[in-house]
């Protein structure tokens, strides 16, 4: 229960981080021109994501590896951030290929899901062998001064 209590904190700050990229964006007098408005929705959607998949994180069950998967998932979803955040200071070089710069965000977005997926995949296997083994032993305690 101690888990999903801290659900309420993260969604407060996820949204006090995406008022303040949109506020950032209005009040800096950024050119409104197509790439920087779409800078911002990539931007916005990473800060979702990012935000959205740390309560994900509280609620999951518990049918998988949690330590693996939880560090795992988060620090994705933590690189995935900067990696957006870094695309987004470069999006004006991109100002006469709007749709180069799109591509190279869906292309940031489907690297990040396929190195989810597989965090996650792993860490189900990794629960299964473990219960697995568990089983073949008997018990499920570390054995003190023997083998």
């Amino acid at each position: 229960m101690q888990n999903k209590r801290g659900a309420m904190p993260i969604s407060i700050i996820g949204l006090i981080v995406m008022v303040f990229s949109v506020a950032t964006f209005f009040l800096l007098d950024v050119e409104r021109v197509a790439v920087n408005t779409w800078a911002l929705v990539f931007l916005l959607l990473s800060e979702l994501v990012l935000f959205g998949g740390m309560i994900a994180l509280r609620f999951s069950g518990a049918n998988y590896s949690r330590f693996f998967q939880k560090t795992g998932i988060t620090t994705t979803l933590t690189l995935y951030f900067v990696v957006t955040l870094i695309s987004v200071f470069f999006a004006g070089s991109f100002r006469g290929s709007i749709n180069v710069f799109i591509l190279i965000e869906l292309a940031i977005i489907a690297f990040f899901a396929i190195i989810l997926i597989s965090f996650i995949a792993f860490s189900h296997k990794l629960e299964r062998q473990s219960s697995e083994d568990t089983k073949k032993v008997g018990v499920n305690e570390p054995k003190r001064g023997g083998f």
